[in-house]
């Protein structure tokens, strides 16, 4: 709506985000028994529920919706509950590389990670069996390391 004649801003817009249906408690999921400590207390709204039942089935999926919504949990669930069933021998070395456009992103997330490992420990009074790290261009500046660019040229 346009501004009228000395008005020096225009009329509020309000939205409502979307409502998403709540599915139940996340350790309703047939999900590895661990996860059931690292997820307690989480609900899942049906986008989650489906596309973590794609993940515990091998199958690719993709999560769009708002921000807030939980898309995070969907790929971190399934991630978490293969590393758990695959075992720590089958698990070695580096199994996901799970890749964000910002590194507000990646702090946001490694916080989530965290908070989930917290979760765990506190349940089992054990450390948490699944180790992750984040890389940007942060760690390369604090770590000295001489840390090689991949450039993308045109062709």
């Amino acid at each position: 709506q346009a501004m009228q004649d000395g008005q020096l801003w225009p009329e509020p817009l309000l939205q409502l985000n979307p409502a998403f249906e709540d599915t139940g408690p996340m350790e309703a999921m047939n999900l590895h028994p661990d996860c059931a400590d690292i997820f307690k207390g989480y609900r899942l709204y049906r986008h989650q529920k489906e596309a973590i039942a794609q993940g515990l089935a091998s199958q690719n999926f993709v999560v769009t919706s708002g921000t807030g919504s939980g898309k995070s949990l969907t790929y971190i669930g399934s991630i978490f509950n293969h590393l758990l069933n695959a075992g720590p021998k089958q698990a070695a070395g580096i199994v996901a590389v799970v890749v964000y456009p910002l590194n507000a992103l990646v702090n946001s997330q490694e916080n989530e990670l965290q908070g989930y490992a917290a979760n765990y420990e506190a349940a089992r009074g054990e450390p948490f069996p699944i180790r992750f790290a984040k890389f940007t261009g942060q760690e390369a500046a604090r770590s000295g390391r001489n840390w090689r660019t991949i450039r993308r040229t045109s062709c």
